[in-house]
């Protein structure tokens, strides 16, 4: 069996992957796919009007990494096909992130992969995923459990990353590396059973097969008709959800109210795209179990709040760290806040008046607790937050005064009894400039 140029240029031309007089970066591992990959868009690159270069990325994960790379050096050397080489310390990143080590070396991957071809002005970039890819990939996804973006599979377009060979299965490449005598390295780590995918491909794929031949191709097919419907209903909810900006979306709840659940769900999740944070389903889950009033905070810098009439995503106010003030003007975040001597004054939104004592007086954003002495006694400040009648997502519009470590102040909320000034004594006026 010969690779089916004919199926491939097919493929590849349907989601024009290699549009002519454009730079293609094809990854290269040094392995039998990615060295299949690339053997293939050299031959291809003349008639098709492409140009091509490889990269290769060195994870430092294994012993026989550094003669991966020399391999892929020697070869495009004598070939004459430009090559740039990164490397990465995968386990360190890991650690890092607190991800598996696999997500990290794809992370690096990845991130390697996108500055390069930003670098050499490359309009796409190629990656050797195949059938069988594919097939582990949506298994994957299932045994984690997932929507029909995760059960979609592998896209063959995703950004400028291009995928030629997703619809080709592994005795293709094979046949293809046999027929031009295209050498390569062996990863042992592949072997490895302790890697969830390799076990997959290893064990699972293979038994599968035995039950129902085949099943690897009909679970790619199962996955592209999953990836059309999955687009088509994006479209659906893109189309229904109002435009919003300003760093926020809104979903007005009669809107909402006429959705059945599946098409709620998606008008949560496209709210969190528009702002740049994927949800996932237990997030989205709770965003719409919010009753009116309820805030949520969310990954991405994102809150959900629900008023009783909409629905809002938004990003939240990311202030600074705690400042110590001096005398004077100082910058902190969006505000000039300027502290200064002075007599009785009134305080508003902005302005907090304590009295004069030695200690170090800290400006920050409130944490959530914390309690102040009022007229009719001590409060949590969240209480009396709830007390003046401002809402959960307006809150970090209010940043708290402490005094040696203690809440001594809210801006627009309460200041503790114990640090009023007194007929007499000497104050302090602390005031927030935009």
């Amino acid at each position: 069996m010969v690779l089916d140029m004919e199926r491939a240029v097919s493929f590849y031309k349907k989601w024009n992957m290699l549009p002519a007089g454009t730079l293609v970066l094809c990854a290269v591992s040094g392995g039998r796919d990615s060295m299949a990959l690339l053997h293939l868009l050299l031959d291809m690159a003349e008639k098709g009007g492409f140009r091509v270069a490889a990269a290769h990325f060195n994870h430092r994960l294994r012993p026989t990494a550094d003669r991966d790379e020399a391999f892929v050096r020697d070869w495009c050397r004598a070939r004459d096909v430009p090559l740039v080489c990164g490397i990465g310390d995968a386990r360190a990143f890991a650690r890092q992130a607190g991800t598996s080590l696999e997500d990290a070396a794809r992370t690096l991957r990845y991130q390697f992969l996108e500055s390069t071809a930003d670098r050499l002005g490359a309009e796409r970039i190629a990656t050797a995923h195949h059938r069988e890819d594919n097939a582990e990939t949506v298994l994957l996804h299932l045994l984690r459990g997932s929507g029909l973006q995760g059960l979609g599979g592998i896209p063959p377009v995703r950004g400028r990353i291009v995928r030629p060979l997703l619809e080709m299965g592994r005795e293709d490449i094979n046949s293809y590396i046999q027929m031009n005598s295209i050498p390569f390295v062996e990863d042992e780590t592949n072997r490895d059973t302790a890697f969830t995918r390799n076990r997959l491909r290893l064990e699972v794929l293979p038994l599968l097969e035995e039950i129902s031949p085949g099943c690897g191709g009909r679970i790619a097919g199962t996955a592209a008709l999953l990836r059309e419907e999955d687009c088509h209903l994006r479209r659906e909810a893109e189309a229904l959800l109002p435009e919003s900006g300003g760093g926020e979306q809104v979903l007005p709840a009669p809107l909402l109210g006429r959705q059945d659940p599946a098409m709620g769900r998606r008008l949560v999740r496209t709210m969190g795209r528009r702002l740049g944070v994927e949800l996932s389903r237990s997030q989205v889950e709770a965003v719409l179990a919010l009753s009116s009033g309820g805030y949520l905070d969310l990954p991405g810098g994102l809150c959900a709040v629900r008023q009783p009439h909409r629905l809002i995503l938004r990003k939240r106010t990311v202030l600074p760290p705690p400042l110590v003030l001096q005398m004077g003007a100082q910058d902190w975040g969006p505000w000039r806040v300027v502290v200064r001597p002075g007599g009785p004054a009134a305080e508003n939104d902005r302005t907090v008046v304590l009295k004069a004592c030695p200690g170090t007086l800290t400006i920050a954003a409130w944490d959530g607790r914390g309690r102040l002495a009022v007229e009719n006694g001590s409060r949590t400040i969240k209480r009396l937050f709830a007390d003046r009648g401002i809402p959960v997502e307006c809150r970090e519009e209010h940043p708290a005064l402490h005094l040696n470590g203690v809440p001594a102040a809210v801006f627009g909320v309460a200041t503790d009894w114990e640090h009023r000034p007194r007929p007499g004594e000497g104050c302090l006026v602390i005031e927030l400039l935009m």
